[in-house]
């Protein structure tokens, strides 16, 4: 009897145990605020994107906490992963965009990037971010063929950035003559750029063009050279598809890689599993919700939504490139020159 006793009480002590663990996970958020950090300036697609999701992901968090926007713009978005991996808070309590230098960085300059990409786990992604070679209509450039027929100035953000990269890649492989002029931080700032004649082309989301330029679009400001990654944009052909040589394509996929990921969302390395599980969970609550659909569509914002999960398992498969890849994009982004 004495021993069913101890047997109940044990099992009783577990119990309690369990629920009280499970009501702290519940309860950790409440009164808290959880980060966005955004490795661009404020005005681009991945700040408009961030801005849409901090308006409703708190409501499907247990305890609902206030969601911000952190900025920390600079090489590329590595900055802002820099700091997430390095000196934020690995509780759970602020979150990252993974940008496109998140995928490249790391292999070609391991000593610019003090993070792993293989150690952060992903939350979710709100689209893929389908980009788009784009000139302003006084350019005289509308196709490929008028980019190799003479020099046009492109507007990037910073040599080592995928704004760069691939323009420089066209270069190569397609035999363009695009003049990368570097500085713009952001499409924001690059958009502006374009519009005043500073600059003739630029790279830039389409759903950028569509959500903040909808009227470049619908009044033919802007011609849409050629999409830059695997995204199919109707009438616009694919850069890769303009590529004959396998490892130049091979290349160029890896390159392109971070529009397949988009506007995806990371957890620092060491963020407790249950913490991830959360957002994982409100993350994805968040991309059904009527409100956020509505939402998205008021600001033309489109959703294309992928699991944490899924991210984690397209990164394993896809994120490595090849050594010869490596020095070949190295060499683009004037590492050791």
């Amino acid at each position: 009897m004495a021993m069913r006793v101890g047997v109940l009480t044990l099992a009783l002590l577990m119990a309690l145990s369990s629920g009280a663990s499970v009501q702290a996970q519940t309860d950790f958020y409440r009164g808290k605020t959880l980060r966005i950090v955004v490795g661009s300036d404020a005005g681009g697609g991945f700040s408009v994107y961030s801005l849409l999701l901090s308006a409703h992901l708190g409501k499907h968090i247990p305890g609902n906490p206030t969601v911000t926007i952190e900025h920390r713009p600079g090489s590329g978005g590595v900055n802002a992963i820099d700091y997430l991996a390095n000196a934020a808070p690995k509780d759970g309590t602020v979150i990252a965009v993974a940008m496109p230098n998140f995928f490249v960085t790391p292999f070609v300059e391991p000593r610019a990037a003090k993070f792993n990409p293989a150690e952060f786990r992903f939350i979710g992604r709100m689209s893929d971010f389908g980009r788009v070679l784009a000139s302003w209509h006084t350019s005289g450039t509308k196709t490929i063929d008028d980019l190799k027929a003479k020099e046009t100035i492109l507007g990037a953000s910073a040599r080592r950035s995928t704004t760069s990269i691939q323009p420089l890649l066209v270069n190569e492989f397609l035999g363009t003559k695009m003049k990368v002029i570097t500085g713009f931080m952001g499409s924001g700032p690059t958009a502006v750029a374009l519009e005043r004649g500073e600059v003739q082309v630029t790279t830039i989301a389409y759903s950028t063009l569509q959500s903040l330029h909808p009227q470049w679009l619908r009044d033919k400001k802007v011609n849409i050279i050629a999409g830059l990654d695997f995204t199919d944009i109707p009438g616009v052909p694919k850069v890769r598809d303009l590529i004959d040589d396998p490892r130049k394509k091979a290349t160029w996929d890896f390159v392109a890689l971070a529009a397949e990921f988009g506007t995806a969302y990371v957890a620092a390395p060491g963020v407790p599993e249950e913490r991830l599980r959360i957002l994982r969970q409100a993350f994805d609550a968040t991309m059904k919700s009527d409100e956020l659909i509505a939402d998205a569509k008021k600001r033309v914002l489109g959703i294309n939504p992928k699991s944490g999960d899924e991210l984690d398992q397209l990164f394993a498969k896809m994120g490595s490139p090849t050594p010869e890849i490596t020095k070949h994009v190295a060499r683009i982004m004037g590492i050791g020159s």
